[in-house]
């Protein structure tokens, strides 16, 4: 049920000339919202367009709430087994366009120090609560703290910050919440409690999510921006808030409802027959505004009245002072719980450790190790706060001998040092190697979670003589030499059977689930012997399609790159590199819902590798950075002479001539009937140098004009629906 009012009251408090700007900024905004109706909770209309978003949604909720009804009933007969003080962990990510939208650290710490105080009943105002409802007023057992480490193990502040480039107001749609749509991404909600600040939509002062037995990664609560922190806290006044909504108990408010708190009158509509399941908050009607300054008699609930002290009606945050002892039982079900319980269990409140080391990387050995004798080398990170001056460093091949390097040197906090280990030997074939850190400073470590890092690695007995090819068709993954290097142990290359270019399976990246940005994930073929042939080039089949309109800005794309080394790893050429509407192979080119392929969404790709062909060991690798977006898939890996390519065989025919050829280049092409026809000239860099189409051709004589080229070897590529061939061309001058 949305209610409106209207917003009459709003002060400028003077603050120095530092701040003086930011808070003009925010008395303008507010000044805006006075004649905007406004809608305290937006709880209702959400958790409505979550059931039309999942019609299970409202029967799982249903039975997550008699549970709770349940446990919360055993607790409040017997208040001794609700446990003691519960702290929960809390990020606060703030997505912000204008400086007036970026709030202020301590407006954050302002904000945390009222939810500590409301819950606990410290706050000052609880001697305002009438004297017929202190006996049911309730200290829940519930204190927050800003997190201190991240979910890596990193230190933090609990504080994210995301400046993006338009002003979006955001609405209940949830874009906040996801990177890709100008938002943050969740960190784990079931070890930190998320809450979003933002440019909300105007006279909207905040939503939350209701809790269900499998939570969503949107988990928590969005606060508009100008109702987040308080004016009356040790962190200090002047904030330029509402000034109804000036106290912070709109968070307040909203984390109740994700712990399960139910409007104070029942959502009924003005009636009298809802209910928020607590028997010691008085039945009444509707909600308050304002602030009432006398008894509220509804529902025959005289002498007392309605409770509009509490947190979960409507009132001003100055009139608003109490939770009940039943909605405490009531929240405390929901955190003593799974999976809410990992909320009291996590380790992010603690500070962070004064001695804690890790190995955050191993860079060699990685993908494919020229020889069977190497020398490790792995990244150490100082977690800790102290600067880390010692560690012993362990580390050893499969399930082999432990070896054992003593690292000394100095590391400030979040510092990183590549270690370069004593030489180790290993067979041919397939490893891992495993690498870990003990005693940091000589003491103990205080979070051995990030100690360990480990990479798998092929040893290969000798470069692969070409041709080289890979369909994915073997249900063993990787196969055929192939690696993966995954460093953040989440999605990364696999094989499906969902597309397949050719065959019945395709290598696979899952950018629609992959919920993270910037992650790189690497595909590693073995070494290859390219003096094997004359003019090597790599093809391979692609498919991928955006999520999200690329003319829009900002944009966002997930990005392929196929990177060649010769001197076993230790330099990267990139020979490939394309993102956004290059990398697309569809049309439309982008859409929202997940991409599987079909049959006509697949392109072939060439890459030269005449530059490389005198190499005896050449790995490439395939490495894709998502930008959650959508699928990518990769196909029909071929590394083989150039002479003549075709992508299959049978085509159509083909002629090139001259051939060596210094200024011209004829293409006689025929096809069995009329096509729209491409014809490229592609360099030795595989980077396509002219492109013409001829729609509706049955072919002919066509000439390319390469008397401005520089001498090499090039390709023509002709493509007749979905049939293409590539012809090699020698351009002498």
């Amino acid at each position: 049920m949305k209610k409106t009012t209207l917003v009459f009251l709003f002060s400028l408090v003077a603050l120095g000339a530092f701040a003086s700007g930011l808070l003009r900024f925010q008395a303008r905004y507010i000044k805006q919202l006075r004649q905007i109706p406004i809608n305290r909770c937006g709880v209702t209309e959400y958790e409505n367009m979550l059931n039309i978003q999942n019609p299970q949604r409202a029967a799982e909720r249903a039975a997550y709430d008699q549970m709770i009804a349940n446990k919360a009933a055993a607790y409040s007969s017997n208040p001794s087994v609700q446990g003691g003080t519960i702290t929960i962990p809390v990020v606060v990510h703030i997505v912000w366009n204008t400086a007036g939208q970026n709030i202020t650290d301590n407006q954050v710490l302002s904000q945390i120090q009222v939810l500590n105080e409301d819950y606990s009943r410290t706050n000052a105002d609880a001697s305002n609560t009438p004297s017929y409802f202190q006996g049911v007023a309730a200290n829940t057992d519930i204190q927050f703290c800003l997190a201190q480490t991240d979910p890596n193990g990193n230190p933090t502040t609990g504080i994210e910050r995301r400046q993006i480039s338009s002003n979006v107001v955001f609405n209940m749609n949830n874009n906040v919440k996801n990177y890709n749509t100008d938002g943050l991404n969740a960190w784990d909600v079931t070890r930190y409690f998320n809450i979003w600040v933002c440019n909300l939509t105007p006279g909207l002062l905040g939503y939350a999510e209701f809790p269900t037995s499998s939570p969503s990664n949107t988990f928590g609560v969005v606060i508009g921006f100008p109702y987040f922190g308080s004016n009356f806290t040790s962190y200090g006044s002047g904030y330029s808030l509402s000034s109804a909504y000036n106290r912070g108990r709109t968070t307040t408010h909203e984390i109740g409802h994700c712990f399960n708190l139910i409007h104070i009158w029942g959502d009924d509509g003005s009636g009298c027959n809802g209910t928020d399941q607590c028997n010691d908050t008085p039945n009444q009607a509707d909600e308050h505004y304002g602030c009432p300054s006398t008894i509220q008699i509804s529902c025959s609930n005289s002498p007392n009245g309605d409770m509009y002290q509490n947190y979960m009606d409507y009132t001003d945050d100055a009139c608003m002072n109490m939770f009940t002892l039943n909605q405490k039982s009531r929240m405390l079900s929901v955190l003593n719980s799974s999976p809410y319980n990992a909320l009291q269990s996590s380790s992010a409140c603690n500070n962070a450790a004064g001695n804690d080391a890790g190995i955050s990387a191993v860079l060699n050995p990685n993908g494919t190790a020229c020889s069977t004798t190497f020398n490790p080398v792995v990244t150490i990170k100082n977690f800790g706060t102290n600067p880390l001056t010692s560690a012993t460093i362990n580390y050893r091949i499969d399930a082999g001998p432990i070896q054992v390097y003593n690292w000394t040197g100095n590391l400030a906090t979040n510092a990183t040092q590549n270690v370069t280990l004593n030489s180790m030997t290993s067979a041919t074939g397939t490893h891992t190697f495993s690498a870990y850190t003990l005693n940091p400073n000589g003491g103990t470590d205080a979070n051995a979670g990030n100690d360990q890092a480990q990479s798998t690695y092929t040893v290969s007995s000798g470069s692969v003589a070409l041709p080289y090819s890979e369909g994915f068709e073997s249900t063993t993954f990787p196969s055929n030499g192939i690696t993966i290097n995954n460093p953040d142990n989440a999605v990364t290359w696999s094989r499906t059977t969902t597309a397949a270019s050719t065959g019945t399976a395709s290598a696979f990246m899952d950018n629609f689930d992959y919920n993270a940005n910037g992650q790189v994930d690497e595909m590693v073929l073995p070494a290859l012997n390219l003096n094997s042939a004359t003019n090597p080039v790599i093809t391979f089949q692609l498919a991928y399609k955006l999520f999200t309109d690329p003319n829009t800005s900002p944009n966002y794309s997930d990005t392929l790159k196929v990177l060649i080394s010769t001197d076993c790893g230790v330099t990267w050429t990139t020979l490939f590199s394309k993102s956004g509407a290059a990398l697309t192979t569809t049309t439309p080119n982008y859409g929202s819902g997940e991409f599987t392929p079909g049959s006509n969404d697949w392109r072939w790709e060439i890459i030269p590798l005449n530059q490389f062909q005198f190499s005896g060991g050449a790995i490439i690798k395939f490495r894709h950075t998502t930008d959650f977006e959508n699928n990518l898939y990769i196909d029909d890996i071929n590394i083989h002479e150039a002479t003549d390519v075709e992508e299959n065989t049978s085509l159509f025919d083909v002629d090139v001539y001259p051939n060596p050829a210094s200024d011209n280049v004829n293409i006689n092409v025929q096809v069995e009937k009329q096509h729209d026809l491409t014809i490229r000239l592609i360099n030795p860099l595989g980077q396509i140098v002219s492109e013409e189409i001829f729609r509706n051709s049955s072919g002919g004589t066509f000439m390319l004009d390469v008397a401005d080229e520089a001498p090499g070897v090039y390709f023509a590529e002709i493509i007749a629906g979905n049939r293409r061939v590539m012809r090699k061309i020698m351009i002498q001058h």
